[in-house]
């Protein structure tokens, strides 16, 4: 079951035992051989966190205050808060706005326990980033070494950093995640010497999702009305826009129409795969992200778009406008 769907579900984490997870792991059986294939697991970093503390003789909390926060100096980073600490806790909510009681992790702290706060996290990215310099950097810049590839969401993977499949010939690291009533991401670009802390208190802010927003702030996109409606569309079946799907041709990131839908503005009008778009409304694209161009292109039914359309086989430009209307991205 889906342990986000419901408010008792907070109960998942707090009562799964070391026990509990010796239990799961003699009876698991592997269904591939082990490093065949990459896969996030909140289980597999449990137990290593778990390995680490018997190797050590010390919980993990300690392990992580003593190595990392004290450093750092994260003194609002913790899984046991004091009073202070927790009076400043922000109230996690569901999707639909309720609150949730904060939950306590056992045998998962490795994957889920620790809580911060965005200046914290900041110091702790501005260290993985270079930008200061600790007793912490030579095994921070251990963890950010590609271990694995697995495009095409998470083009390579670290420890447990992963890039994210960026076209931009950049390398920024990031990780995301959630668990009941919270979201958070936290990136950084070494190459660009910028970092990203984003953090909701609901597991999904409107339909928006940490990581995309933080993904987005590290490409260097400003978040506008027109970005965050991308966002929000997700994965939506019926959208306002011109009925073309795009993406970025790999060696010239140039925008490309790869797809054009049936009945829709683009079908009407012609469009065909394999035509650049260089502008929206006289704006040109080259430089921008996915969501920054496609926050040009949608917009309110019946209004109009200008495109500025290249064709590489004829090698001729010609303008387009087209009214934006709701269609189907279903086949």
């Amino acid at each position: 079951p889906d342990i986000y769907s419901q408010e008792d579900a907070n109960k998942a984490y707090s009562s799964y035992t070391v026990k509990k997870l010796y239990a799961f792991l003699s009876g698991y059986t592997l269904t591939r051989d082990p490093g065949a294939k990459w896969e996030y697991s909140n289980v597999g970093m449990a137990l290593l966190a778990h390995v680490i503390t018997l190797k050590a003789k010390a919980d993990y909390e300690s392990l992580v205050v003593e190595r990392i926060c004290r450093p750092l100096k994260m003194d609002s980073t913790r899984i046991t808060l004091t009073d202070e600490l927790k009076s400043r806790v922000a109230k996690g909510h569901d999707r639909s706005g309720h609150p949730l009681a904060n939950q306590d992790f056992l045998a998962m702290s490795g994957a889920s326990a620790l809580r911060s706060t965005a200046n914290d996290l900041l110091k702790y990215v501005s260290a993985n980033a270079g930008l200061t310099q600790s007793s912490l950097t030579p095994l921070m810049e251990k963890t950010q070494r590609p271990r694995h590839s697995a495009p095409p969401k998470h083009r390579t993977t670290a420890m447990d950093w992963y890039d994210h499949g960026m076209d931009d010939g950049t390398k920024p690291l990031g990780h995301g995640g959630q668990t009941v009533g919270y979201n958070a991401f936290v990136g950084f670009d070494r190459e660009k010497h910028r970092g990203v802390v984003v953090l909701f208190n609901q597991q999904t802010a409107g339909g928006l999702q940490a990581d995309s927003v933080g993904w987005l702030l590290l490409e260097g996109t400003r978040l506008t009305p027109q970005t965050a409606a991308v966002l929000l569309a997700g994965n939506q079946a019926e959208i306002v826009g011109i009925g073309a799907e795009l993406n970025f041709d790999g060696p010239t990131h140039a925008l490309k129409i790869t797809k054009v839908f049936p009945n829709s503005p683009a079908a009407q009008a012609g469009l065909s795969v394999g035509l650049v778009v260089q502008k929206v409304n006289d704006v040109p694209t080259s430089g921008k992200s996915m969501t920054e161009c496609l926050g040009l292109i949608r917009g309110k039914a019946g209004t109009t778009v200008r495109l500025e359309l290249v064709s590489l086989e004829r090698k001729t430009t010609n303008t387009v406008e087209l009214i934006r209307q709701k269609y189907t991205t279903l086949k």
